[in-house]
């Protein structure tokens, strides 16, 4: 098979996990994860029950299809390789302004999967492997990177990006809650969080001479 062929079908793969990623979404978003059954999944796509399990191992991978493809987790690593280019606090707000709009286009999505996520032993355990814990590795590997460079100062990596991904879930189930200060402030969240991780609380020398 040519390289040509090789894109081609590669294509065709991604156009079809994403038709089934698509009806998933919104069979999810009607009934939720226990509630929904592939059948009506396939349905939804218009493909039949058996080509999602040629893509898909288990509901519990379409979530975490769904979830990766609004994070674009896949992209995620050569956007953090790329990322070394620039400084480490414009790269942060760029990096998270993208993904707090994502959030924002996907929080009727998050919602429905989220409850399932805590509630299921095996959707939790497929969520993290595959999505939390994968994210925090590609990081881990960024802040250790920049550590190396001298551009962070040293500190506990794993704790660091875990705090990192900590304050985020945070903010976004506030967001979820309807706090006021944050659903206000949500285009804010970059900067706020720059400004807490790079320059911390305590005024700065010259707001103090100031």
């Amino acid at each position: 098979m040519s390289a040509a062929q090789d894109h081609i079908r590669e294509q065709l793969i991604e156009a079809r996990r994403n038709q089934i990623l698509d009806a998933t979404a919104k069979v999810f978003a009607e009934k939720g994860f226990h509630r929904a059954t592939t059948k009506e999944i396939a349905r939804a796509a218009g493909v039949s029950e058996g080509t999602i399990y040629n893509y898909f191992a288990s509901k519990a991978d379409l979530v975490v299809g769904i979830m990766t493809r609004l994070a674009e987790l896949d992209a995620l690593g050569e956007e953090l390789a790329g990322a070394l280019q620039s400084e480490p606090r414009e790269f942060f707000i760029a990096a998270f302004r993208h993904r707090v709009n994502r959030i924002r286009q996907g929080q009727e999505m998050l919602q429905a999967i989220l409850p399932e996520v805590l509630t299921s032993p095996e959707l939790r355990e497929s969520f993290y492997r595959q999505y939390v814990l994968r994210i925090a590795e590609m990081l881990e590997q960024y802040v250790r990177t920049r550590v190396e460079l001298g551009d962070i100062r040293p500190v506990n990596v794993p704790l660091t990006v875990r705090a990192l991904q900590s304050i985020f879930v945070g903010l976004f189930v506030m967001r979820i809650l309807g706090d006021e200060a944050v659903l206000s402030g949500w285009d804010d969240v970059p900067e706020v969080l720059a400004t807490l991780i790079f320059d911390g609380l305590c005024p700065r020398p010259e707001e103090v001479a100031g």
